[in-house]
């Protein structure tokens, strides 16, 4: 029999059709057994008591009260750890059962009456945690001085999270599920030894791909097309400056849409010099404020070139203060510092910065973190090397500053303590994070025995760390200090500052600040528990800065106090009743003039 081309092409393409049509029902059946078996299974008796003890546990308290989205976040990823631990240990345990041949038999009725007690115990302990915590909540509030939050934001935050974790849960078994599927299709192909192998690779790649896309194709690329949007807004709410002697202004080198949105909010705020005059009640001069940003056709070094040549157009070498802010990833400094200064100085001053990035800072100290180092680094020895050129005579007083992500950027410009003595006449470190390089070497040889929310180093002859403005006269505990010598430094934290206190170790060990005596605005009542506090800690973060002035991350009034004593505006005790009047006012005028500060 012979076969024409034809038929031949037809035979062929039966075969190619029967077999695909066999790879399709193949597929189908293998991905609903894979569903069934892995998304439907039921939960886990392990798993689900240790996701019932770790949201019990979530219900604890941290530093700030919570919003419904703060309850969601601790609640769901507690759960996700707890159910994952003790999923683990109830197979473990299993296990070791069945090794050494342990077998249980309970009787029906006895198994029956065992689930309603079980299932009361459950439903009275979560209850009573969830109610323990809120009451928690209302606790903490009064500490930092906000308006509790109503019973709706708690009971919507819990569901939320129940909801959170039960996602997850979704999430971890339809990835179980996927490894069912890629065995299952690859089995009547490959060798038993290697199927294992091949469905763990295809489940990582698949996994991989939809991360990729879920977090750096959508929630990374929004969020920088976000901050970029922010960047380049020219909002009519703030005005250009009409002062040559502020960056963006009239005959400056400076272009007002190169500043960047924080900088042009820097230039275009605070007090001119005949508002300082009539509270300070002397004569005073109007500040200076210097301002540039890097953007993508000049480097860092370049910006800070074009800072120091702002220096030189506005004559701020013949100021008698000049202090070197470093922002925090957009740029942003914090005004109620800047303001403080100029007051203080009777506008004598002048304030110089510049825009490394206009990321938010954890995205910055996630994605470059060397970035505001070396800004930092570099804006000091540049303005050094200037001053240098300069007669000793026309040199101003030079100070340096940052908050956050700020202080860990503007610490880097010195190696150590002595460096930093060396090299300029005082600082302000404010909120400044545990896992800066400057500040570990300075607790590390903290006096023993003194509180970690506020360590004695050198017996406060140089650096003092203050909670609040009575801390720059005597100790934590009321202990007095050796007397202050220049130059000064103050680093300023509160004990309800996550932003000081989050680390990545707070996953597995437990910090010193909490194996002692808290602080003045945090609730004795919180405890560590690993994986739990971390992100307890981390979900306190992104609303600190909004927490009342003189907690969480907001430092507001009490700059006013902090930088008269940097500046070295120390009077008699007698007289400090008279001086904090003084500073009352100076407090209320940066609030008239900045109402959103």
């Amino acid at each position: 029999m012979r076969f024409g081309p034809a038929s031949a092409l037809s035979s062929l393409t039966g075969l190619t059709g029967g077999a695909a049509r066999a790879l399709r029902r193949t597929t189908r059946r293998a991905r609903r057994g894979a569903r069934r078996s892995a998304i439907a299974a039921p939960l886990d008796t392990g798993g689900f008591l240790g996701a019932s003890l770790t949201a019990w546990i979530s219900t604890s308290p941290s530093l700030l009260p919570r919003t419904w989205w703060m309850w969601a976040a601790n609640i769901g990823l507690s759960e996700v750890y707890g159910y994952a631990a003790g999923a683990l240990a109830g197979g473990a345990v299993r296990r070791a059962g069945a090794a050494i041949g342990l077998e249980v038999d309970i009787a029906p009725d006895h198994r029956r009456r065992a689930r309603w007690a079980g299932a009361c115990a459950l439903v009275g302990i979560t209850a009573y945690s969830w109610v323990r915590g809120v009451m928690r909540q209302r606790e903490i509030s009064h500490l930092v001085h906000q308006e509790p939050k109503n019973l709706a934001t708690h009971l919507v935050g819990t569901a939320a999270g129940a909801g959170f974790s039960l996602a997850a849960l979704v999430a971890a078994r339809s990835t179980v599920a996927t490894a069912h599927f890629y065995r299952s299709l690859l089995r009547p192909y490959l060798p038993a030894r290697v199927v294992g192998v091949a469905s763990l690779l295809l489940t990582a790649a698949t996994v991989a791909v939809v991360v990729d896309r879920l977090i750096r194709g959508r929630v990374l690329e929004g969020m920088i097309e976000r901050a970029d949007a922010a960047n380049r807004l020219i909002s009519p709410d703030v005005p250009r400056p009409t002062s040559a002697l502020r960056s963006g202004g009239p005959g400056s080198l400076e272009t007002w849409q190169s500043l960047g949105a924080p900088g042009r909010k820097i230039v275009s705020a605070g007090a001119e010099a005949a508002t300082i005059s009539r509270t300070v009640g002397r004569e005073a001069a109007e500040p200076i404020r210097v301002y540039a940003a890097k953007s993508g056709s000049r480097t860092l070094e370049d910006t800070v070139d074009a800072v120091i040549a702002e220096l030189d157009r506005t004559g701020a070498w013949d100021r008698e203060v000049l202090v070197l802010f470093t922002g925090t990833g957009t740029g942003w400094l914090q005004e109620w510092s800047l303001s403080a200064i100029e007051f203080l100085t009777a506008g004598n001053c002048a304030t110089a910065s510049l825009q490394y990035s206009y990321f938010p800072s954890p995205l910055t100290y996630l994605a470059d973190r060397r970035s505001p180092q070396r800004a930092g680094a570099l804006l000091v020895q540049g303005v050094r090397r200037r001053m240098a050129q300069l007669p000793p005579e026309r040199r101003p007083r030079l100070y340096v500053a940052g908050e956050s992500l700020g202080a860990f950027g503007g610490t880097a410009a010195f190696r150590d303590l002595p460096e930093l003595l060396r090299t300029v006449d005082g600082a302000v470190w404010t909120g400044t994070p545990s896992f800066t390089p400057l500040w570990e070497q300075l607790t590390s040889r903290a006096r023993p025995g003194s509180p970690a929310v506020a360590p004695i180093i050198d017996d406060g002859r140089h650096v003092r760390v203050v909670t609040r403005p009575r801390d720059l006269h005597r100790n934590y505990w009321g202990g007095l200090y050796v007397p202050w010598q220049s130059p000064r430094v103050v680093f300023a934290q509160h004990p309800s500052d996550p932003v000081v206190w989050f680390d990545p170790s707070l996953l597995w060990r437990e910090p010193a600040w909490l194996q002692e005596r808290v602080g003045h605005d945090v609730t004795p009542a919180m405890r560590w528990f690993p994986w739990i506090t971390f992100w307890q800690i981390a979900s306190d973060m992104p609303l600190s800065i909004a927490a009342p002035g003189g907690h969480g991350h907001s430092y507001r009034e009490e700059m006013v106090p902090i930088w008269a004593a940097v500046l070295g505006q120390d009077v008699p005790e007698e007289q400090r009743p008279a001086q904090r009047r003084r500073h009352r006012e100076i407090i209320a005028a940066i609030r008239e003039i900045n109402p959103g500060a």
